[in-house]
């Protein structure tokens, strides 16, 4: 079987100029990859005919599959289908298809489609329509030679949607997709550099795999990926997987698209303890990523912002000798606050942190970056000194956030019979 590549092409000024983060181009390459797919191009072009006309054909030189977002709505500026109407001289006119779409979007909101939304009820002759189920744009599907040529709304909802619950499909039903296998190992606590290291003679004497590291703000994404189909090449391709997992597991947390704060929930309600947290510098980061997860009050009490000194004394306990003599941002002080969070909430776990976010707040012995973070399990504990040292308080805040939730994720699975 041929491999099929792919290109993104991404219309739009807004992204030029920087107003915009291609974030389609992502999920789209995502998606495809995930089907066997390989994107090999990522083309970024004016809201210009010329310059889409001439993307296209550049396209369609080299790639079987070709996804284009942007420039289908309503207003004067988006010009993507008088550009296809040109190229595959296919005129604009009234489709059964889309008509029906735009009246059951509109009439299910009880509204009445009017001016500029009327012409999207047109589309280039012979296209194939995708049904958008939350917006007046539907996708368009072209077919040159052995060529599919994709239209999306660039309104990244919209672009999801189609792509999800139409492009997938319709490739399934039209193409002969390749078998693809995939998995990931979703670390954090270590650097990328250090996390090859450990790896790095497996992986080199198994060239024949693709193996991806990928930095995230909160840890690194090793991302396996296999398109052989007979069973023996498979097993082999699995136990090079179980290799690297193995020595990796104390840094992986899931094997799933998931977040730290979303496992860690299911570990404390798996063993059903509760949890309180204190938060200095974090500020309730901590806190705030607990709560996205819906149904977290079976496990998270609440917490602390216990940003100056009177509230780690008054509600945490922090004794004012040990702000006097070791500072807010100390061991010391950390120790006494994920005590007292304990205390306060009278919670199985807790959670604090202590620290300088930055830009301000250093001293000569205290430098931006530098913080304290405690975790509990009953009596059981760990302390740790960070320095994180990005002169960056967003990113400060949220390192420090996910040390704290790996920290008592470590405690929970070194002491997995306690409470």
């Amino acid at each position: 079987m041929d491999k099929l590549f792919a290109e993104i092409i991404t219309i739009g000024n807004e992204v030029l100029a920087g107003y915009t983060v291609n974030t389609n181009a992502t999920f789209i390459s995502g998606r495809l990859r995930e089907n066997g797919i390989a994107v090999k191009w990522v083309t970024t072009i004016a809201d210009e005919p010329e310059a889409i006309k001439q993307a296209w054909s550049h396209a369609g030189g080299r790639a079987r599959i070709i996804v284009t977002t942007g420039g289908l709505g309503p207003t004067p500026d988006d010009i993507t289908k008088k550009c296809i109407a040109d190229f595959f001289n296919a005129p604009l006119e009234p489709n059964k298809q889309a008509t029906a779409n735009l009246k059951h979007f509109f009439e299910y909101r009880r509204r009445t489609a009017a001016g500029l939304n009327l012409d999207q009820v047109l589309a280039p002759r012979g296209a194939e329509i995708l049904p958008n189920p939350i917006g007046t744009a539907s996708g368009l599907i072209m077919r040159r030679d052995k060529r599919v040529f994709a239209f999306f709304p660039g309104v990244p909802s919209e672009m999801k949607a189609l792509m999800t619950e139409g492009f997938i499909p319709w490739l399934k039903e039209h193409l002969e997709l390749p078998a693809i296998h995939t998995r990931l190992l979703r670390t954090t606590g270590i650097a990328e550099s250090r996390l090859y290291e450990q790896v790095r003679e497996t992986v080199d004497s198994h060239p024949q795999y693709a193996l991806s590291f990928l930095p995230r703000q909160t840890g690194v994404d090793l991302r396996f990926t296999f398109t052989e189909s007979d069973e023996e090449s498979l097993r082999d391709w699995l136990a090079f997987v179980a290799s690297i997992r193995a020595k990796l597991e104390k840094y992986i947390f899931t094997d799933e698209e998931r977040e730290l704060h979303d496992v860690l929930l299911e570990l404390l309600r798996g063993r059903g303890l509760s949890l309180g947290v204190a938060e200095s510098f974090t500020g309730g980061l901590i806190g705030d990523q607990l709560t996205d997860i819906a149904g977290c009050s079976d496990v998270f009490l609440g917490g602390v912002a216990a940003y100056d000194n009177r509230v780690k004394t008054t509600m945490l306990g922090v004794r004012e000798e040990t702000l006097k003599k070791h500072g807010a941002v100390s061991e010391e002080t950390v120790r006494e606050m994920v005590r007292g969070a304990q205390r306060l909430f009278n919670s199985d776990c807790a959670m604090a942190t202590t620290g300088i976010a930055g830009p301000g707040g250093a001293t000569p012995k205290k430098p931006v970056g530098l913080s304290y973070i405690a975790a509990r399990l009953g009596e059981h504990e760990m302390v740790r000194e960070f320095r994180f040292g990005a002169n960056n308080r967003r990113l400060n805040k949220l390192r420090g956030a996910m040390a704290a939730m790996e920290m008592l994720r470590r405690l929970l699975r070194q002491f997995p019979d306690d409470a």
